[in-house]
C-alpha cells in the first residue's frame, strides 16, 4: 500500500529575513528521505472529501469533446476547486493519494498521481522535501520532472550545489525559461541570470525574458537596470490584431512592465514612519484582472496585508507567501515572487506599495 506522507519544511528563511539555512548534499538527501517516509502531523485530522459525482477512474485522456465538468473530472476538479482554495489544499493531497492507492495496479495512473503530488507539494504547500521526494519517484517511473522546480526545491532545502547541478544540465537543451532565469537570480547569480535572459531574447522570447531579467534586477536592488528592462518590454511591437470583430488581445507583458515600473518608483520614497495609523487600499493589474489589497498600519509598522478582491484562479501560495514576506520584512523591497504565480505576487507587492505611498504624509 502506498502511503502519502507529508510534513512542512520549516527552514524557509527568506520570508522571515533570517540567515538562510545551508545544508550539505548528504543532509538534503537525508531530509528528503526522512520527510518523504513519514505521515504529517495533520494527516489524520484532514478528511478525505470529494463530491460523489467525481469519476474516480480518472482517465488518462478524456474523449475529445468532453465538456468541462469540474464535479466529475478529477483534473478539472483539482484545477477549479482545489487549487484556488487554500483551505482545501490538504484535502486535494489526500484525494490524489487516495487515487494513487486506488489505481496501484495501473502504472500510468500511479505515475500521474505521483507527479501531481510533486506539483501540489511545491506549488501549493511549499513543502520542498515532499515535492522533491515525489518528483524523484516520478522520474524513476519514467515520468517528466520539471527541472527548474526540482532545482528550486534543492535551493530551498539548502543546497545551492544540487540546484546548480540540475540547472546546468539544462543548458544547451532548452531556451532558458523565465523560471530558470529568476532562480539563478534568487541564488545570487544575477549576472548569470541576465546572460541567460539575453540568450533567450535572441531566440525570440523577448517579452518574458526581459521581464524575468527585470525581476532579477529588482530582487537584487539594481533598480535602474530593472527599469531599463521594463522599458525594453514597453518598447516591443504591439500585439497584432486577432481579426475583424475581435476585441484587442491583452498585452500582459506590457501591462506587467508598466505596473512594475510605476510601483518601483514608489519604493525608495516609501517611509512607513510617515504613514499614519489606519487602513489603506489600492490595486494593481494581476493575471486575470485588477487585484485589490487592504493594508493596516499601526505605530509605523505594517500590521497586515489582505487581498480583498481578485479574479485569479491559479495563484498557488502567492496570497500567503507574498503577504508573509511583506509583513516580516516590513517592506515591499526584496520580496521573492512565488514560483508559478509571479504575476499574482507582483500585483500584491505593487498594490501594497501604492496603498502605503498614498497614505504617506
Amino acid at each position: 500500500m502506498m502511503l502519502l506522507v507529508l510534513s512542512f519544511f520549516t527552514g524557509k528563511v527568506r520570508a522571515d529575513n533570517q540567515v538562510r539555512v545551508e545544508r550539505t548534499r548528504a543532509e538534503v538527501e537525508a531530509l528528503i528521505k526522512q520527510e518523504g517516509s513519514k505521515p504529517p502531523d495533520w494527516w489524520n485530522s484532514v478528511e478525505l472529501r470529494y463530491p460523489n459525482t467525481l469519476d474516480l477512474n480518472w482517465p488518462i485522456r478524456l474523449p475529445q469533446g468532453t465538456p468541462w465538468e469540474a464535479n466529475k473530472n478529477v483534473g478539472q476538479y483539482i484545477w477549479d476547486v482545489i487549487n484556488p482554495n487554500p483551505s482545501r489544499w490538504r484535502e486535494g493531497v489526500k484525494l490524489v493519494n487516495h487515487l494513487m492507492i486506488l489505481h496501484k495496479d495501473d502504472p500510468a495512473k500511479v505515475e500521474r498521481s505521483v507527479g501531481t503530488l510533486g506539483h501540489m507539494f511545491h506549488d501549493l504547500l511549499e513543502d520542498w522535501a515532499r515535492a522533491a521526494f515525489w518528483w524523484r519517484k516520478n522520474e524513476q517511473m519514467g515520468g517528466f520532472v520539471p527541472p527548474v522546480k526540482l532545482a528550486h526545491c534543492y535551493w530551498e532545502l539548502g543546497s545551492k550545489e544540487m540546484a546548480v547541478e540540475v540547472l546546468t544540465e539544462m543548458e544547451g537543451y532548452y531556451v532558458p525559461e523565465p523560471g530558470e532565469i529568476r532562480l539563478w537570480g534568487e541564488m545570487g547569480e544575477a549576472d548569470k541570470a541576465l546572460a541567460l535572459a539575453e540568450s533567450a531574447a535572441k531566440e525570440g522570447w523577448t517579452d518574458e525574458s526581459y521581464l524575468a531579467a527585470a525581476d532579477v534586477c529588482r530582487q537584487a536592488g539594481r533598480y535602474t537596470q530593472a527599469a531599463t528592462y521594463y522599458e525594453k518590454v514597453l518598447a516591443l511591437p504591439d500585439l497584432a490584431p486577432r481579426g475583424h470583430g475581435h476585441e484587442p488581445e491583452r498585452d500582459r507583458p506590457k501591462e506587467r512592465a508598466q505596473a512594475n515600473l510605476q510601483a518601483m518608483k514608489l519604493f525608495d520614497a516609501l517611509d512607513l514612519k510617515r504613514v499614519p495609523d489606519g487602513t489603506y487600499t489600492s490595486d494593481s493589474i494581476a493575471y486575470a484582472d485588477q487585484l485589490y489589497v487592504e493594508v493596516v498600519v499601526r505605530a509605523g509598522r505594517i500590521e497586515s496585508v489582505k487581498v480583498t478582491q481578485h479574479k485569479e484562479r491559479q495563484f498557488y501560495s502567492a496570497f500567503t507567501d507574498t503577504i508573509h514576506q511583506i509583513v516580516s520584512k516590513q517592506s515591499v523591497k526584496g520580496i521573492d515572487a512565488t514560483t508559478g504565480a509571479t504575476i499574482t505576487s507582483e500585483a500584491i507587492i505593487n498594490a501594497t506599495a501604492k496603498a502605503l505611498s498614498a497614505g504617506m504624509k
